[in-house]
This record gives structure tokens, C-alpha cells and sequence, in this order.
């Protein structure tokens, strides 16, 4: 009797927890959109990519969303050769060695999006402070910010990667609907910490599907591996409904940048109403996984 009524108190639990995660995740899409979340009927991209948040929590996500497994993925795919080289792995800050590491690194978090430390001379880091705050990483539920529930259930670890370029790099960041390369967007990081970003059709003809999007201008040329690059993208988003495949190039060298699920948590607040239109036709929403 105690033992049914233990797995009902689970089930309540769950369903209760559950129930409060998606309202936030609603209220938040509303807050950030000013247009209510529709479940039942989507049609833009941002209504459809939550949908898949919900609905298809299908474990090779998560496991993809995780900056240290994904490698294993990417290896499985073939494409061992477009990972940026690793030089550690750690559970806790306490296993990091400073002394032992090159001047120059990256470390960032498996379980979150953005918490990385560029460092260029790391005789100009202060080694405690950088401790301290990858400890405060270790115990935060990345999730729980934007509801990307994919986040929640990576085991925890810092990773330690060569920093390719002490500038930053042009990233390449591919939109790919029921696996196939549908559109690029191609971003330039300026010296004054802003970026430019250009939308463009996979044979380089820009869009200008993001807001107040400018011209090229030649700034950014139609690049030789184009062709390597959606190979690559190709290959890397077959087992996904949508997902953006995201890479960098470093002096005509294609480097594998992470699989991205919820670009800009689902809000796409950069684009307008045709981008979200087309790419939501576009895309067939699975089975749901849960």
C-alpha cells in the first residue's frame, strides 16, 4: 500500500513540476515575442521549434546539446577531422591545472550555452576567480533559464579545448529542416565586441531575413568549401527534425563550432515574419517523444 502510494506521489510530483515548466515556458515565449504560444496549431518556426522543445525529447538530443558528447557524435558521423582538438576534460574546477595548460585555451561548460572563457595569456587570468565562477556553472541548471529542457540532464563537466584563433572567427551557423541545409547565417565579430550577421541561401545569395539586415557588400565572399561546409551540415542534422549546425573557419579550415536546438530559446526576435513563415511550412514535426 505505502509502496502505491509512494509512485502516485511521484507521478503527481512530476506531472505538477512538469505543469509549471511549460506554463513558464509559455509565459516567457509571450513576454519575449508578444504573441501567445499555439501548441495545437503551430505554424511559424518559433511556435513549431517549441513544440519540439515539448514534445520530442528524444535522447540523442540531449546528447548532442552536451559540448562534451557531442564530439562522440560528430567521430560516429565520420567527421573526427572538423573537431577543434581537445586537451581536457574535468568533473570539478579542482582538477583544473593552470600550470600544465598551453597560454592560450577555451574552457566552457558541457551543460550551457555561452558559458565559455576565451583565454589568449592566461598569465593574465586570475586562476581563483575563474575557479570560483566555473564552480557556480557546475551547480546551476542551465535548463531551468529558457525551459530548454535538453540542457537538463547532462552530466556536468568543463571542457577544455586549443584555442584556434586569437581573433574572432567567421562562424558559419547552418539552418537544416527535416535534414537538409535550408539557409546560412554568416556572422563577422568586430573588434568593438558588436557583429555583423548576414542571411544567405545555401548557394550564398543573401536573404535579408534578419531585422534591419544590411548588405554584404562583398564584406563576406561566397567561400570555397561551401559545398564541404553543407556536406558537413547535411550529415550532422539526418537524425534531427531541426537542429543548426554551426561551424567556424579558421585560415580556410572548416572547424565543428556545436549543434544548436533552440536558436535565440526559441524567440527568433531577429527575424521577420517571411523567414519565420518559410521555414515553418518547411518543417515536418515528428512523432512526439517524451
Amino acid at each position: 500500500m505505502k509502496v502505491k502510494l509512494f509512485y502516485r506521489l511521484a507521478r503527481y510530483t512530476n506531472n505538477r513540476w512538469g505543469y509549471i515548466y511549460w506554463q513558464k515556458a509559455k509565459a516567457l515565449y509571450e513576454a519575449n515575442t508578444g504573441r501567445p504560444l499555439d501548441y495545437l496549431c503551430p505554424i511559424l518556426l518559433s511556435d513549431k521549434l517549441m513544440w519540439l522543445t515539448r514534445y520530442w525529447q528524444h535522447p540523442l538530443k540531449t546528447m548532442c546539446a552536451d559540448k562534451y558528447m557531442v564530439r562522440s557524435y560528430v567521430k560516429e558521423k565520420g567527421l573526427e577531422h572538423i573537431l577543434i582538438p581537445l586537451l581536457h576534460v574535468y568533473d570539478n574546477v579542482d582538477e583544473i591545472d593552470f600550470d600544465a595548460l598551453p597560454n592560450s585555451f577555451v574552457l566552457k561548460c558541457n551543460h550551457a550555452s555561452g558559458w565559455n572563457l576565451i583565454v589568449t595569456d592566461k598569465s593574465q587570468i586570475d586562476s581563483t576567480m575563474v575557479r570560483r565562477k566555473f564552480a557556480a556553472y557546475l551547480q546551476t541548471d542551465f535548463s531551468n533559464y529558457f525551459c530548454e529542457i535538453h540542457y537538463k540532464n547532462i552530466p556536468r563537466k568543463i571542457v577544455c579545448e586549443e584555442l584556434i584563433s586569437h581573433t574572432a572567427p567567421i562562424e558559419y551557423q547552418c539552418w537544416c529542416v527535416n535534414g537538409e541545409p535550408d539557409s546560412l547565417l554568416v556572422c563577422r565579430k568586430n573588434f568593438d565586441g558588436s557583429y555583423d550577421a548576414f542571411s544567405h541561401s545555401c548557394d550564398f545569395k543573401q536573404l535579408y531575413e534578419r531585422i534591419e539586415e544590411t548588405e554584404n557588400n562583398g564584406i563576406l565572399k561566397k567561400p570555397e568549401y561551401l559545398d564541404q561546409l553543407l556536406h558537413y551540415a547535411r550529415v550532422l542534422s539526418a537524425d534531427f527534425p531541426f537542429v543548426r549546425a554551426d561551424f567556424y573557419e579558421v585560415d580556410g579550415q572548416v572547424y565543428f563550432a556545436e549543434l544548436t536546438f533552440t536558436p535565440d530559446c526559441n524567440y527568433l526576435s531577429h527575424y521577420n515574419m517571411e523567414f519565420q513563415r518559410r521555414l515553418g511550412a518547411k518543417l515536418i514535426l515528428p512523432e512526439k517523444y517524451k
